[in-house]
């Protein structure tokens, strides 16, 4: 009778060892899908199949190594590294989802000796294998998987992924669950552009041959580094030209950095008084359709004719005795305008011849220039 009793319970021993080992080496072939802690995801700790300590304690992590912008149809390597002192069997899945939790991009298999796929509820999920586990390897296992991004900008992407770090016995009280979560962006869009200032828009000289500077700002109002090219219109006028000259023809700038140029507008000995206009064109590197442009307007005026004392009658730059010559011509003469009136009273006489030999042998002021 005992035999009869004993027989059926070591049955039922045997029967509950087996159910229970083999939900203990079932997640070995990789865990249930939906456990990787995304949104409306439950984690392997918080169902109770490994419940044994709390979620990501302190003395281990997992880190997601994924691209930090996608862009559409690259593959990328996803790296996946979980860590814990004194632990030796490993376990991981993740997905990578949009931003209404629908699959994003497509993973593939690097290593199908210890990485496996599944789909489950419009996701994708990679998680490791029975050898996946590394059974037997201390401290911390790594994962490689690749992934190819979506063909199209969808927005951020976020991977996310739970990690068991066991100890191999099979039993739930020794393992070790963590999550964590990264996001991939899509691209900054690349935008170019440029802006020009001048100090001054308008100047005038009367010395065309050295002419006036311009002190141009140059700025790069794009987001990325680029070389900002500018360029001067042609000469102006007739004869005598008109010519800007730029201190460089190209700049390199970062983002939203600026640099001064200088622009030198001159002309030459035969350049007529006039209103001369040069325009500055600058132009991006990275897209020709992004211009800025100045215009300058450089007066050349008239020099004032030069002005001679009364002394010098001529006004040939020196009294000398032909100022006395035209003196004694209009001698004893009256009225306005007389060139031999030197000091102005209206009558031509002595006291006029006076006042050129008071400065006989004088260099006048506008010679002497």
């Amino acid at each position: 009778m005992k035999l009869k009793h004993i027989v059926p319970l070591c049955a039922l021993f045997a029967f509950l060892f087996i159910g229970a080992a083999g939900s203990v080496f079932a997640f070995s072939f990789g865990p249930p899908d939906g456990r990787t802690g995304a949104p409306n995801e439950t984690t392997c700790a918080s169902v109770g199949c490994h419940a044994g300590n709390e979620l990501n304690a302190s003395g281990g992590s997992l880190v997601l190594t994924i691209p930090e912008t996608y862009m559409p149809n690259e593959v990328y390597e996803i790296v996946v590294d979980l860590a814990r002192v004194g632990q030796s069997r490993w376990g991981f899945e993740m997905t990578a989802v949009d931003a209404n939790g629908a699959k994003a991009g497509t993973f593939e298999l690097a290593d199908e000796a210890n990485t496996l796929l599944t789909e489950a509820n419009g996701k994708q999920y990679v998680k490791h294998n029975a050898a996946g586990t590394a059974a037997g390897t201390a401290d911390a296992n790594q994962w490689i998987v690749k992934w190819t991004a979506p063909d199209a900008d969808i927005g951020s992407i976020t991977f996310y992924a739970a990690g068991n770090a066991a100890d191999g016995t099979f039993g739930p009280d020794k393992d070790y669950i963590y999550t964590t979560a990264a996001e991939s962006t899509p691209p900054i869009p690349t935008v170019s552009g440029v802006s020009l200032e001048a100090d001054s828009m308008a100047q005038s000289t009367m010395d065309a041959s050295t002419g006036v500077t311009y002190t141009l700002t140059v700025k790069n109002t794009g987001n990325m580094t680029d070389t900002l090219m500018l360029n001067v219109s042609p000469e102006v006028g007739v004869g005598g030209s008109v010519i800007g000259k730029l201190s460089r023809a190209s700049v390199e700038l970062d983002a939203d950095a600026s640099a001064d140029v200088t622009l030198t507008v001159a002309g030459d000995e035969l350049t007529a008084p006039d209103d001369y206009e040069v325009t500055v064109t600058v132009v991006s590197g990275t897209d020709t359709t992004k211009t800025a442009a100045v215009t300058t307007t450089t007066t050349i005026e008239m020099p004032p004719m030069p002005e001679f004392p009364a002394w010098d009658v001529n006004e040939d730059g020196t009294v000398n005795i032909q100022d006395l010559v035209l003196v004694a011509g209009q001698f004893g003469q009256s009225g306005e305008s007389l060139a031999g009136d030197v000091n102005g009273d209206g009558e031509v006489n002595v006291l006029d011849l006076v006042a050129v030999s008071a400065h006989f042998g004088e260099v006048t002021a506008a010679q002497a220039q």
